[in-house]
């Protein structure tokens, strides 16, 4: 098998059909990928792996170029999706050879980090750990206050781009959600339906007795109420908000009112995650450290924080409460330049930089050693961020 990036102008089609044939109805699968998932979408097409079999694509492993938002800082994430082999030759262990292939390779092609929803029992061997539970909010139709008068609204075909810059301004600094624009068109337009009104939009899907809310911006209380609108009009008596973070604006509001919140962690098929380049990571994150030490109580301490995980260790330089530097290498042993403390870790760091968890908590989860100062410093650098990717941003 040969393996290569994929190139848009000879093997678009081959993909496409591809991903249709093994996900699902094909006449819609192929539609989507052909106008939403990998066209009108941030595929990368130079870090994406393909394995040629006699000239034919027989696997395709793919690379979506996102950036995360990790409290103020932001981190360069490749979305992997569109995992797919050729269904004769499935069983001969191409798409693992092809999966390494494209995972070696994130870091030079410049991510940070790399995100996945997927099978633990193939992906662990990758080095991705399972993350953050997925939640979701429910509320009744009959628990939702009506506003008076209703808030109007319309049906909305356009340019979803249009809706990015709201979004972003009342996503800023929610740890999970992405930059938009990410997806530009209504990727399913037969599914996903959007409506605006004054001041905001929201887009919906309908099944069985629930009305979905995929995504959604504007004062949360007329969200709601369109939303309430349109589920009364269809006799559903229940809405959703799919993977909602709790620490978004609406997440906050729903959390005000009678709700259900579930936390649904799922141990295969659940969103996995990886760090791929710990040193430019923490380069990016330590503004948003130099802030979390600042608002807590060492914001005057000084010292040197050693932190390794899945192979990589820095060492951060903290002056009076602010990471000055971040160092390659370094150890708390080091004659050299000793650490003031140290976290030791496998792939699950990346777990602690997402904060997906109460910090101890993941430590003792993943058999985390911390020493030292680090003892201390461990919940004010990496506290619980309830992280969540919204559904539209899926891929």
């Amino acid at each position: 098998m040969e393996l290569q990036s994929p190139e848009r102008s000879r093997h678009l089609g081959a993909i496409t059909d591809l991903f249709a044939k093994n996900f699902s109805n094909y006449g819609e699968e192929f539609d989507y990928g052909s106008d939403g998932y990998f066209e009108g979408a941030p595929y990368d097409w130079e870090a994406s792996r393909i394995g040629l079999v006699d000239g034919e694509v027989a696997t395709h492993f793919g690379v979506w170029d996102f950036t995360m938002r990790i409290g103020s800082a932001k981190a360069r994430v490749a979305g992997i999706g569109a995992v797919t082999t050729q269904r004769a030759l499935s069983g001969r262990g191409l798409m693992t050879s092809t999966a390494a292939d494209c995972v070696d390779s994130l870091r030079s092609a410049g991510y940070d980090m790399s995100l996945l929803f997927g099978l633990q029992t193939y992906y662990l061997r990758f080095g991705y750990v399972a993350t953050f539970p997925e939640y979701t909010f429910s509320v009744s139709t009959r628990d939702v206050v009506p506003a008076d008068p209703p808030v109007a609204f319309e049906l909305f075909d356009g340019n979803y781009a249009d809706f990015a810059d709201q979004y972003n301004r009342e996503n800023e600094g929610v740890t999970g959600t992405f930059v938009r624009p990410s997806f530009t068109t209504n990727r399913r337009p037969g599914k996903w339906h959007g409506y605006t009104f004054d001041g905001g939009y929201l887009i919906t899907d309908r099944k069985d007795d629930v009305l979905g809310v995929a995504d959604c911006a504007g004062p949360s209380d007329r969200v709601l109420d369109v939303a309430r609108q349109l589920a009364v009009r269809e006799v559903e008596p229940t809405i959703e908000f799919t993977f909602l973070p709790r620490r978004s604006l609406m997440g906050e509001y729903l959390q005000t009112i009678t709700h259900t919140c579930s936390a649904k962690f799922v141990r295969n098929g659940g969103p996995m995650i990886k760090i791929v380049n710990l040193g430019s990571l923490m380069e990016k994150l330590s503004p948003e450290l130099s802030r979390r030490l600042a608002a807590g109580p060492l914001a005057s301490y000084t010292g040197r924080l050693a932190i390794g995980g899945d192979g990589e260790r820095v060492t951060l330089v903290i002056r009076n409460g602010a990471v000055v530097a971040v160092d390659p290498g370094g150890d708390a042993s080091s004659p050299d330049a000793p650490a003031d403390g140290s976290i030791t870790a496998g792939p699950a760091i990346a777990r602690l930089v997402i904060g997906d968890d109460d910090s101890h908590r993941i430590c003792r989860q993943a058999g985390i050693t911390v020493e030292g100062d680090a003892q201390h410093l461990l919940p004010v650098l990496f506290p619980n961020e309830e992280p969540s990717t919204i559904l539209w941003d899926r891929f």
